[in-house]
């Protein structure tokens, strides 16, 4: 018996899907245990139980911590009730609050880590450096982890949908407009703010939103009240229909802003739209900092302009001078590297549910 272990809303651990979908597949039974913290009406089987009590996310520093602490109780129980053989202990917080629980378990969890999360304070990479020591193995979602986290051989866990992949995907350059296309979830608007001035009602430019998100309508008001006529917002979308979305994409917009002002959640990440860009054969346009440009430009899968008052000539310039053949190719040799460490991640959560 398996657990899988996530201290949040099971909306916001997505990655997930791919330890159940290796549990069932090798018929190995197994619970997921959460914190259902935004007190969401939830249909769920019997292979989940959560620790149903809601705590605000605007909630003061100390009513978290109390919160935290009341959740830590209620799952500790509940795994040492359950007497679990192995453990799957899904992001940095779930792993780090587990801590001494989960390191005197030897080689009998996984931990998996993927974002950037308290690691300059000194007791939580103290304990978190434990719980990595100890785990049969822990997966990161970006290769720029390595730069914060302790050394390690570290198993990468890539953010993509192996059924998004296109056979025969191939970059076609468009002799019209260029759409310049942001795909997921509409935020960023104080840095994206500075690329829509650049374009502004530039004739060689669409500018084009699939998605909506919390600041959706703060896009919406700043280009009505600026008199953008070259913005396309056309809302959410089922995530099926992004392939038919991206068609039609000719650049896409990947920047979500300076590391000063996002700080290192920004700087070693590795965006979803990422693999987009690879899979769908599209450049893109990166943030100028951090692991993401750096991988874009060694890559060939995209550059990285901060949106100055050349930006626009720039931006055109690059997609005129994309060489086709070369581009695919670039596309397709950093995918089938993708793919390779993505069947170490696979093989290795198989050898760890039947050892």
């Amino acid at each position: 018996m398996v657990a899988l272990v996530f201290c949040g809303d099971l909306k916001y651990c997505p990655y997930i899907n791919r330890y159940i979908e290796r549990l069932e597949n090798a018929n190995v039974d197994y619970k997921v245990y959460f914190w259902n913290r935004s007190k969401f009406d939830l249909q769920l089987s019997d292979h989940y139980v959560y620790y149903d009590e809601a705590s605000e996310l605007t909630n003061g520093k100390l009513q978290k911590l109390l919160d935290f602490v009341r959740f830590r109780k209620w799952l500790i129980h509940e795994l040492k009730v359950n007497r679990y053989e192995k453990i799957i202990a899904l992001s940095t917080l779930t792993g780090v609050i587990l801590g001494r629980f989960l390191y005197k378990k030897k080689g009998q969890y996984v931990f998996d880590i993927r974002d950037y999360s308290y690691e300059h304070i000194k007791p939580f990479f103290a304990i978190e450096k434990k719980v990595i020591k100890n785990s049969a193995f822990t997966a990161i979602s970006s290769g720029g982890f390595k730069e914060f986290l302790p050394e390690h051989a570290y198993i990468i866990a890539h953010n993509f949908n192996r059924n998004d992949i296109q056979e025969g995907a191939k970059f076609e350059k468009t002799e019209g407009t260029i759409n310049f296309v942001w795909n997921g979830v509409v935020r960023y608007f104080e840095f994206q703010r500075y690329y829509l001035d650049a374009l502004k009602n530039d004739p060689r430019f669409n500018i084009i939103f699939h998605g909506d998100g919390p600041e959706l309508d703060l896009y919406k008001a700043y280009c009505s009240e600026n008199g953008f006529t070259n913005v396309l917002f056309t809302g959410s979308y089922n995530n099926a229909d992004k392939a038919l979305l991206l068609k039609n994409a000719h650049i896409l917009n990947n920047c979500y802003g300076y590391t000063q002002n996002a700080g290192n959640k920004l700087k070693y990440a590795v965006s979803n739209r990422f693999y987009d860009g690879m899979i769908y054969h599209i450049p893109q346009l990166v943030e100028p900092e951090g692991f993401k440009p750096a991988w874009a430009k060694a890559g060939g899968l995209g550059v990285a302009f901060p949106p100055n008052e050349d930006f626009a000539e720039k931006l055109y310039d690059y997609y005129q001078n994309i060489e086709s053949e070369s581009f695919d190719k670039a596309c397709s040799r950093e995918l089938d590297r993708v793919i390779d460490e993505d069947n170490k991640y696979i093989n290795k959560i198989d050898e760890f549910i039947i050892q």
